[in-house]
């Protein structure tokens, strides 16, 4: 299935930008739009998904690739961050390269979410995100985003109220949850993420993998030929090699609202289909502790879509349906931007190249008119 782009709205106010340029100063041809003058890329700090603080000024003498996408996107994000893991990982001997991704959707994306959701896919770059959301739209303001807040808005899509489990692709933001009793019958319950399971045939396995390793939870398991997963130790805490406990396996019944002991093992429980949540319970503890699931979606705050940002001499890009990915020179300033995904993994790594290896830097605006504050 090709991406899906709805809406590209890009608006180059101004002359600010040209391709394939080749003067006395520069003559190499980029494939990204070149900014004529180069400018100043805006500082900002954040956090990334390790709970690290990054800013981008830690970076400069290196080559910066800056995009800004969401996890929820469905489509074209999706693919700037395959992309983005594509060349991190053909240009990994290039040291002064670096990948950053900024979230446009703080109210999904935090660290944690951040976290899990790298790890399962391997993507190892900062993805940068802040539970102070003024402090992200200070920064989409400064580098002339408009957040296309109505369509991340409906990326989030809520559970099927007939309770219709059958398309996975309906429940895109629904809350799973594993419910944890530990032997001194202390309990916790630790948010999944419907994003994190395959989008066919999710088990209670994948529910529970994917939601310990984005809590940052330890898990202990074996596997046996027959009966598959079976859990045998949870954040440090080891079922005894006498048998004396186990880690038992629950599913919730949402017609009667109570946790019953699961009859299959935990490969065979599908989610969706058998449950929303599961549990995995110390058998010799007290079962009526187990906490019961929230059943939440959750909510999403209203991003400011920067309307009413000025254009005079500033590029200006829609973000939601469409993407934007900059690159920023060893000089700290914004050399190049890549709209949407209309551009080659092989044509940006020339370009980047380029800018790692032969670049003498570039004309750039001295006034620092086109990084004024709104």
């Amino acid at each position: 299935m090709q991406p899906r782009i709805v809406l590209v709205s890009v608006l180059l106010i101004t002359t600010a930008l040209s391709g394939c340029i080749g003067d006395e100063h520069n003559s190499h041809n980029f494939n990204g739009l070149e900014y004529e003058p180069a400018s100043t890329a805006p500082d900002f700090t954040l956090t990334d998904q390790n709970g690290e603080t990054v800013s981008l000024s830690d970076f400069h003498g290196k080559v910066v690739v800056l995009a800004f996408p969401y996890t929820a996107c469905p489509d074209v994000c999706l693919t700037i961050e395959a992309n983005l893991h594509y060349i991190n990982e053909q240009m990994s001997d290039e040291e002064d390269l670096v990948i950053l991704s900024i979230t446009i959707d703080p109210a999904r994306d935090t660290s944690a979410h951040l976290w899990g959701w790298t790890n399962v896919r391997g993507y190892d770059w900062p993805h940068l995100t802040s539970s102070n959301h003024s402090e992200l739209a200070e920064v989409w303001d400064k580098y002339h985003l408009r957040v296309d807040s109505e369509h991340i808005n409906s990326d989030h899509s809520d559970h099927d109220e007939h309770g219709d489990h059958d398309d996975h692709s309906d429940h895109s933001d629904m809350s799973h949850q594993v419910a944890v009793l530990y032997p001194d019958n202390t309990t916790e319950l630790y948010d999944g993420d419907h994003d994190m399971l395959p989008t066919e045939n999710a088990t209670g396995w994948n529910l529970t993998e994917s939601t310990m390793s984005m809590n940052n939870i330890s898990l202990n398991y074996s596997v046996h030929e027959q009966y598959g997963h079976s859990v045998t130790g949870i954040n440090g805490i080891d079922s005894p090699s006498d048998w004396s406990w186990w880690w038992s396996l629950y599913i919730w019944n949402d017609s009667n609202s109570t946790w019953e002991t699961s009859d299959v093992g935990i490969d065979e429980v599908m989610v969706m289909h058998d449950t929303d949540h599961i549990a995995w319970a110390a058998s010799n503890a007290n079962i009526s502790l187990l906490p019961t699931p929230d059943n939440h979606i959750g909510g999403h705050e209203e991003h400011d879509d920067h309307s009413d940002m000025d254009g005079d001499n500033h590029e200006m890009y829609e973000v939601g349906h469409n993407t934007v990915t900059f690159v920023i020179d060893k000089d700290g300033n914004k050399r190049l931007v890549y709209t949407g995904l209309s551009w080659s993994n092989d044509e940006l790594m020339e370009d980047l190249e380029y800018l790692l290896n032969s670049d003498s830097g570039a004309e750039h605006t001295s006034d620092g008119h086109d990084d004024h504050d709104h």
